[in-house]
C-alpha cells in the first residue's frame, strides 16, 4: 500500500509540473551565430530596465557590427520563453529574432517568422509605441507581450552598449 502511494505521488508531480518543462526548438549557439553571422563571440552581462541581460558579440577585437541578446520571459505562473534578439550595433534596430525554447504550447505561434517579422526593423524611435503596433497571435497575448518587452530590452540594450 506504501509503494502506491508513493508511486501516485510521483505521477501527480510529474502532471503537475508537466507544464513547466520547455520544448527547445534550438541550441543557445546555434541562435547565437545565425544572429551574428560566426559562432565565434563573446558574452558579457549587462543591466537593462532593472534586469541582467546577456549579450554576445564577435571576438574579432574591433567594434561591434551586430549585438546577440538572451532574453527571457515568463508568463506568470510558470511559462517560459527565451530568444536570442539581434540588433544592428550602428542603427540600435532589430536584424533578426531566434526562438530557443518556450514551456507553453499555446505560445508556439509567437515563434513563427510571420510573427517576429513585425520586429524586424524597428529601434529606437519604436520602443514607446511598439506594444500597440505589434498585432498580438490569438491565445497568445501574453507571450506576444513578452516578446515585445525582450525586443524593447534589446533595442535598449544596444543603445547602452553603443560605442563601447
Amino acid at each position: 500500500m506504501k509503494r502506491s502511494f508513493k508511486f501516485t505521488i510521483v505521477i501527480a508531480l510529474a502532471f503537475a509540473g508537466g507544464s513547466a518543462w520547455a520544448t527547445e526548438f534550438q541550441k543557445l549557439g546555434k541562435a547565437v551565430g545565425t544572429v551574428l553571422g560566426s559562432t565565434k563571440a563573446t558574452k558579457r552581462t549587462i543591466t537593462v530596465s532593472g534586469q541582467k541581460v546577456d549579450v554576445f558579440t564577435l571576438k574579432n577585437g574591433t567594434n561591434a557590427s551586430r549585438y546577440a541578446f538572451v532574453q527571457k520571459g515568463v508568463y506568470a505562473p510558470n511559462c517560459t520563453h527565451t530568444w536570442v534578439v539581434g540588433t544592428d550595433a550602428k542603427t540600435n534596430k532589430v536584424l533578426d529574432i531566434q526562438v530557443i525554447e518556450m514551456s507553453c504550447p499555446h505560445a508556439f505561434p509567437t515563434r513563427e517568422k510571420s510573427f517576429l517579422s513585425q520586429y524586424t526593423g524597428k529601434g529606437p524611435a519604436d520602443v514607446q509605441k511598439l506594444s500597440g503596433s505589434v498585432v498580438a497571435v490569438a491565445k497568445a497575448t501574453g507571450s506576444s507581450d513578452l516578446t515585445t518587452d525582450a525586443v524593447k530590452r534589446s533595442i535598449l540594450g544596444s543603445q547602452q552598449l553603443k560605442g563601447l
